[in-house]
């Protein structure tokens, strides 16, 4: 059934919040109360219910599993995001309400007349009314704090041309952010008697739209349960129809390699929760988009080959390094170590040493997430190129695994999946130079004749002004001894 609203909710609250701009929504309809169902519910709509209600722009729009009457029925609704109450949207059909719409605004910011939910002319709520913000009283702290309170990415454009100017006077605020608050009106904000800020001198924000994926919950930024950036908050991914295609561009989107495999893991929830089912473009291997909310049976993951953290490789010597154009110098026919170490993501592993000769390597078992290597003597084999490669074979836990060749059959295998990871350190090169005593011998000379020259100076300053401390010392007790003999005789 696809109709207008005009004849049909004349009304809208936001119910069971912290306020009147968040809540589950609930539209009038037939003068009873009915909820919204969230199954196509996006930030469009959610935007014209906190137009409608003054409340602002649209932060989040939270969903959950219904746990009332399965026999209550609700409203699918579709809007453009432009309209200025929801009775100018459409109805879709009218259902069972299964997920709940909840919606949150924020009731003291918005972002007018912009491209999308994060870009505008910016408008502040004071005193109950509407006030647009000269930009002499905004700076880009300020522009961190508004985008990360409507939920939206950095600040990319400030002083936008193309958001008109608006209807509302300015205010009399001067914002002054330190870029760790959530909400503008938190900020530090003095008030002046008047404002005279010029016409076409109001802010214009543009932020980034929030990044859309990430990988949670597996001590890597290339591992893990896959999330969406979906209606102002991150969700997790329902493996439906989850393969290792889709995993492929997760990876990529995410800069992490090439997909080792998919996985799929039971929630281990005792209560229900609300996730999302996504689909990835195969002709734009880094676009995927949300199709719908779905109840969570088992979760997305992704394993990438860019797993490892890429470790570190560093040299030491007993007698102080130089440092040269290509590189540290350590001296012919003393030691030297070479020192390999990784974050802590995982206990174990091991380092091995790429040698700049014959194409050797050392090995060494990780101990404390590092390596040292001593090379006793050094001589001219030693100069050249150095790399440090850590391994380490990983257990994840999951139910079921999709490598690349299983994709073709749709077959799955059970958990868990392991793989031994490893990853190699940038080139650290190498200078074997001779030993030479003339640095040493001049820093020896140079530092006592320094402190010497320093103390001498100090000497002749306190000799020569000295007595003027003193004698001004012992006026000040003599004149703090007067007041007591004054006393004492007085007394007398």
């Amino acid at each position: 059934m696809f109709s207008p609203l005009s004849s049909g909710p004349d009304d809208v609250r936001l119910v069971g919040g912290s306020g009147r701009c968040a809540g589950t929504l609930e539209m009038l309809h037939g003068g009873e109360w009915r909820g919204v169902t969230a199954d196509r519910w996006s930030l469009k709509e959610a935007a014209v219910v906190c137009r409608q209600l003054g409340c602002g722009s649209a932060v989040k729009s939270p969903m959950s599993v219904s746990g009332g009457d399965e026999t209550e029925w609700g409203f699918h609704i579709a809007c453009k995001g432009s309209e200025s109450a929801v009775k100018e949207c459409t109805m879709l059909y009218s259902s069972k309400i299964r997920y709940p719409v909840g919606v949150v605004c924020s009731d003291s910011v918005r972002l007018m007349d912009g491209a999308g939910l994060c870009s505008g002319r910016l408008e502040v709520k004071s005193h109950q009314s509407w006030t647009s913000v000269c930009e002499a009283d905004f700076d880009q702290k300020d522009a961190e704090v508004v985008c990360r309170e409507l939920s939206c990415g950095t600040p990319q454009i400030l002083q936008e041309p193309l958001f008109g100017e608006g209807e509302h006077p300015f205010g009399t605020k001067e914002f002054q952010c330190n870029d760790t608050e959530n909400r503008l009106l938190t900020c530090s904000t003095p008030d002046r008697e008047e404002q005279n800020c010029a016409p076409g001198k109001a802010v214009r924000l543009t932020c980034s739209e929030p990044d859309g994926m990430r990988l949670v919950e597996g001590n890597s930024r290339c591992a893990g349960t896959v999330e969406m950036f979906y209606n102002g908050q991150w969700r997790k991914v329902v493996a439906d129809v989850w393969n290792i295609e889709m995993a492929a561009s997760v990876c990529k989107k995410l800069d992490c390699g090439s997909a080792l495999a998919a996985t799929k893991t039971k929630t281990g929830r005792d209560e229900p929760e609300v996730g999302v089912l996504i689909s990835c473009s195969r002709t734009n291997a880094i676009k995927c988009h949300p199709i719908r909310i779905r109840q969570i049976d088992r979760l997305a993951g992704v394993i990438c080959s860019e797993f490892l953290a890429q470790p570190t490789i560093s040299v030491s010597t007993p007698i102080r390094v130089s440092r040269s154009l290509q590189g540290p110098e350590v001296f012919r026919g003393y030691s030297f170590t070479i020192t390999c170490s990784t974050q802590p993501q995982y206990p174990g592993g091991s380092f091995h040493l790429r040698l700049p000769w014959n194409n050797r390597s050392d090995s060494q078992a990780a101990v404390s997430h590092s390596a040292s290597f001593l090379f006793p003597t050094a001589n001219d084999s030693h100069q050249g190129n150095y790399s440090c490669v850590y391994e380490n074979q990983v257990i994840f836990q999951n139910d079921v695994f999709q490598k690349e060749n299983q994709s073709r059959f749709h077959r799955w295998s059970p958990g868990p999946f392991n793989y031994n990871f490893s990853s190699e350190s940038e080139p650290h090169s190498l200078i074997v130079t001779d030993f030479s005593w003339t640095p040493f011998i001049t820093r020896m000379l140079l530092v006592p004749f320094l402190m010497l020259i320093t103390c001498s100076f100090i000497f002749l300053i306190f000799n020569k002004c000295g007595h003027f401390f003193i004698r001004g010392a012992g006026q000040e007790r003599a004149a703090a001894a007067v007041p007591k003999e004054s006393i004492q005789l007085i007394s007398l």
